[in-house]
């Protein structure tokens, strides 16, 4: 039997201490209370449609998939429980009840084995002896350098994205015009403005802000999502990596590109490991890519053994901020070589049920508002401007939660600007709504 190390050997104490870390997401009292609602509600015919949609006859309806999933829970008529447990966390995630989200998305990762948590705890010790350094600052000096920055970032941890537009005007300095985005529904040109039909991921309030920051720094905004009718990864991948190419090919030399893609999987049908991304597309087009992996080590990970991970570490040497972590003065890298350096994201902290990092370090403030009526149950801010070119359903709020604070006020993040905030009840009825501006 293989000994393990000293170090490796937990206390009782920090046993209990790092499982009770591990499972601290849990269901919001929020949630709970929808949930006793919807399941007290008679089956309608959108409840039994075996596909969770938050899109019916007026738009966006954010809390319909939880009404139509609730109710098929109640009824013990769920199917596949995975796709149950991704398509509710993606709903929760577009009501910004991230820790909802997290708990189920948990739940569809699953656990490490003691076999597989014994591997992770020794390779979790660099990361832990490691020197942290700002991940701006040195992702930034790498930028510097390069035309072709390429980023991982999750729609299910828009904070990802959050601190990518911390950098944004200081990418646009560097040469950077040009922004490719996997989340964006396929687009003939660069976009102008974002709504429904941008596509359904930036309909969650956090990604939908990104887009509107990168378009006014001045940034070409278009779609790189990959061919999803080519079945096969590899084709996927290197269909994917042409069309961009050929864009980059055509932008004049001095002007940069950076590129956002979802965390991707590099094993094929056939057990095979394939290429990241970034080795495709800077393939086609002959230039070296960095490439900056920040989502496996963020809360819940992409997998069960990153999330693991990422508890040992952040619980043994937990950071403020986004840390590099550095051995040697080189970048610490886990399973795939490919990257030029891993990001460690803080664990998120709350303040009146609201993740603090949605202020967008800085550039939103904090407004309380007041529930406007007796059944108010969501609230939601829109741009009065984009709000009065359409309709609401066809709108991304700025922000929006269902999610009450103890002192009786709800808290949004808005940046200054005009907006029009509409009050819901928990069947998504509009009760009232009032125009505010939040001044600079």
């Amino acid at each position: 039997m293989q000994r393990i190390p000293i170090w490796a050997q937990p206390t009782l104490l920090l046993t209990f201490t790092f499982f009770s870390l591990v499972g601290y997401t849990q269901e919001s009292p929020a949630f709970q209370s929808l949930k006793k609602y919807y399941h007290s509600l008679p089956s309608s015919v959108m409840d039994t449609n075996w596909l969770m949609t938050p899109i019916d006859t007026g738009g966006m309806n954010y809390l319909l998939p939880l009404r139509q999933g609730l109710q098929r829970e109640k009824n013990r008529t769920i199917f596949d429980t995975a796709a149950y447990y991704d398509l509710l966390s993606d709903a929760l995630c577009r009501l910004t009840d991230y820790q909802t989200s997290q708990w189920y998305e948990k739940k569809l990762t699953g656990i490490t084995s003691r076999e597989e948590q014994t591997v992770l705890r020794q390779q979790a010790q660099p990361f832990i002896n490691a020197t942290g350094t700002d991940a701006t600052s040195y992702i930034l000096r790498q930028t510097a350098s390069g035309r072709i920055a390429l980023f991982n970032a999750s729609y299910l941890k828009p904070y990802t994205y959050v601190w990518i537009g911390t950098m944004l005007d200081s990418l646009r300095k560097q040469g950077y015009r040009h922004l490719a985005l996997e989340i964006l529904s396929p687009t003939k040109e660069p976009i102008q403005e974002i709504s429904l039909s941008t596509g359904l991921f930036i309909t969650e309030p956090v990604l939908g802000e990104f887009i509107r920051f990168a378009i006014a720094a001045g940034f070409s905004v278009f779609s790189c999502q990959p061919d999803y009718t080519i079945s096969n990864l590899h084709e996927r991948k290197k269909e994917q990596a042409m069309r961009l190419g050929n864009y980059f090919k055509k932008i004049p030399g001095d002007e940069k590109l950076l590129v956002i893609t979802q965390p991707e999987s590099t094993s094929g049908s056939n057990g095979n490991q394939l290429q990241p991304f970034s080795l495709y597309l800077s393939s086609w087009v002959g230039e070296s890519c960095l490439s900056i992996d920040q989502c496996t080590l963020s809360s819940g990970s992409i997998n069960a053994a990153g999330a693991f991970l990422y508890e040992l570490i952040s619980y043994q040497k937990p950071v403020n901020r986004p840390t590099v972590p550095l051995q040697n003065g080189q970048p610490l890298l886990w399973n795939d070589p490919y990257y030029s350096a891993l990001v460690l994201h803080p664990t998120p902290s709350y303040n009146n049920q609201r993740p603090v990092w949605m202020g967008f370090y800085g550039k939103k403030k904090t407004i309380a508002l007041p529930a406007a009526h007796p059944k108010s149950w969501l609230l939601q801010a829109f741009y009065l401007e984009e709000i009065q070119k359409r309709r609401p359903g066809n709108c991304i709020p700025a922000d929006q939660t269902y999610q009450l604070s103890a002192d009786g006020n709800y808290y949004l993040f808005l940046q200054p600007g005009k907006y029009r905030i509409i009050y819901r009840d928990k069947d998504n009825a509009l009760l009232t709504f009032r125009d505010i501006e939040v001044n600079r």
